[in-house]
């Protein structure tokens, strides 16, 4: 029986095979085509033909590789599965096969060994996954060649827009990490820079020079009291020194005249003519002395020239025996005299100027006692050296100054207030620097000691200041169980105010390591901790495996190279860029 088929039909039919003959010459000519191509340089790995396990497959003649990074539960590595085109295994000891990772700061070199059903590279795939990939295989006397690409992690920056997001860069090296404790603390004022200021004596405030808040220097004046006290305090010590001045003239006197006696004494003792002892003395001050010893010295050359003419008419037989011995009796009771004269002269000089001596010594006591009064009261050396040149209006006048450079933080006088000497007028401080006190733990003192480095810092002022560790308490708090520790930090304009409190970073420990980086640095990426390495304008996120921290530094295992330039402030905006990019991980 035969079936008639509809023309119709047949129509249809033919238009078909004719089509279908057309599609079948383009895909020959496709599939020659890319055959005979040498390379193929697709613009991501997305865009290149996957083969059965997933990887990058790629074809040429009767040869056909497939590369996968595999890296289940293994660390990334190659694993490449040669085959012909119909899928059929090829023995893999005749396949020699290089792979090049062309990464931004280096180029990875593979090599394969066999390993069962595929060639195993001889390398691990360190992240990220984002290079240019050269493949380059020899079988049988040929040799076959391939390039993709894959990136991510990876963006390019231009540099407005770096300075758009205010991004900074560190260069990768040698850190120290420190152990620190935190601790609470509280801003004081240094105790040894405050000054309480007192009259010292009684009086009525005349003038006031300065307010509460107003910065005063070492020595300036800072208000004006009128006493009666200190007029009379001035005026006693300048009848002390008059009188010391008095004393010091009197003993130079007496020491002169005592000096010129015994001079006086020695020209005696030779027995000289009253001529020449005269003569000898003429110019000399030697006061009372000089009358007495001459006319005594006069009287005994005179009685004994008496003498020894009548001892000599007696031996001739003229004078009596009387006359001789009444010459005699006189000359040695006037000698006697003479001798005891001349003795009670030196003695009473010697103790004159002993006397004059002490005098003065008493009056400079004195004096000492008055200037000492008068530094007391306030007054300088120079004030007290001057006063011998004031006016006897201005005695009254007190000076109030400063002792010390710094601010006004307390006043309590007025102008015409009556003061106390010991009112608490002003108080001064310097704050130039100041103490940080802190509540140290009773349990942390084992490791805690004076000299140890600490960062202070104010979270609300955006501020920190270094200091050590000066005092370490030696009670502990039996409330609290803490105990007081200070630090003495700088303070030259003024931030920090004494009441604040702080939070202080004490270091226990300080050690070098190879390799860090900042914290700030660090984000995180799937499953990574990354800092973005710059490359040009390129950025790229680089693993890292990280040691110790100390809340501003960490620890740099692996992933980085020391000299390697990274982002350091504003990383998150490298991050957003290359999130927005979509560049995945696709092997």
């Amino acid at each position: 029986m035969k079936i008639k088929i509809p023309i119709p039909i047949i129509a249809i039919l033919t238009i078909g095979a004719v089509l279908a003959g057309v599609i079948m010459t383009m895909d020959t000519a496709s599939m020659n085509q890319n055959s005979d191509a040498k390379h193929e340089k697709p613009e991501t790995g997305g865009s290149t033909s996957r083969g059965p396990h997933g990887g990058w497959l790629f074809s040429k003649n009767n040869f056909q590789v497939e590369v996968k990074i595999y890296e289940k539960g293994v660390p990334p590595q190659f694993r490449v599965y040669v085959t012909d085109p119909e899928g059929k295994a090829i023995a893999l000891d005749g396949v020699n096969l290089t792979i090049w990772l062309h990464r931004l700061d280096r180029i990875d070199e593979i090599h394969f060994k066999p390993q069962g059903e595929y060639l195993l590279g001889d390398k691990i795939v360190v992240e990220p996954h984002s290079f240019d990939v050269k493949i380059q295989a020899q079988w049988q006397g040929q040799t076959y060649e391939w390039e993709v690409s894959q990136i991510e992690a990876r963006a390019e920056l231009t540099d407005a827009a770096i300075a758009n997001a205010g991004i900074t860069f560190k260069t990768a090296g040698p850190e120290k990490l420190k152990r620190t404790l935190r601790l609470a603390g509280e801003i004081g004022l240094n105790k040894g820079r405050v000054v309480h200021i007192v009259p010292r004596l009684d009086g009525v405030v005349k003038k006031v020079f300065k307010d509460l808040g107003d910065t005063v220097a070492e020595g300036e004046i800072i208000a004006i009291l009128e006493s009666r006290e200190l007029a009379d305090a001035k005026i006693n010590y300048l009848g002390t020194v008059k009188n010391a001045n008095l004393a010091k003239i009197d003993l130079e006197r007496e020491n002169l005249l005592f000096k010129n006696t015994y001079r006086m004494l020695d020209l005696l003792k030779k027995e000289l003519d009253l001529d020449a002892v005269y003569r000898e003395l003429a110019d000399l001050q030697i006061g009372k002395s000089r009358e007495l010893l001459i006319s005594a010295y006069a009287k005994l050359k005179l009685t004994k020239s008496v003498y020894l003419r009548e001892k000599k008419l007696f031996k001739k037989g003229i004078s009596s025996e009387s006359e001789y011995l009444l010459a005699e009796e006189n000359f040695k009771s006037t000698e006697a005299r003479y001798i005891a004269l001349r003795e009670k002269i030196a003695y009473d000089g010697s103790w004159t100027v002993l006397q004059k001596k002490r005098t003065m010594e008493m009056e400079r006591f004195n004096l000492q006692t008055a200037r000492q009064k008068l530094f007391a009261l306030g007054l300088t050396p120079v004030e007290v050296s001057a006063l011998t040149h004031q006016e006897e209006n201005i005695f009254t006048r007190h000076e109030l100054r400063s002792p010390l450079k710094g601010i006004v933080i307390k006043k309590h006088l007025t102008t015409g207030e009556a003061v106390k000497k010991d009112d608490d007028i002003f108080l001064l401080a310097d704050f130039s620097d100041v103490w940080v006190n802190i509540s140290i733990p009773a349990k942390d003192l084992k490791n805690v000691k004076i000299g140890q480095s600490v960062l202070v810092k104010d979270d609300n002022l955006a501020t920190q200041a270094k200091g050590k560790l000066t005092y370490i308490g030696s009670i502990v708090n039996q409330k609290t169980r803490m105990v007081t520790g200070r630090v003495v930090i700088p303070n030259l304009d003024r931030q920090w105010r004494p009441g604040i409190y702080v939070t202080v970073e004490l270091v226990l420990e300080e050690r070098t390591v190879p390799l860090a980086v900042s914290m700030d640095a660090i984000q995180t990426i799937r499953d990574w901790s990354v800092v973005f390495v710059k490359y040009g304008n390129f950025y790229e996120a680089r693993p890292l495996e990280l040691g110790e921290n100390d809340g501003q530094r960490v620890e740099v295992l692996q992933g980085l190279s020391s000299g390697e330039q990274y982002v350091d402030q504003n990383s998150f905006a490298v991050k957003a860029e290359i999130e927005k990019s979509s560049a995945v991980h696709d092997h």
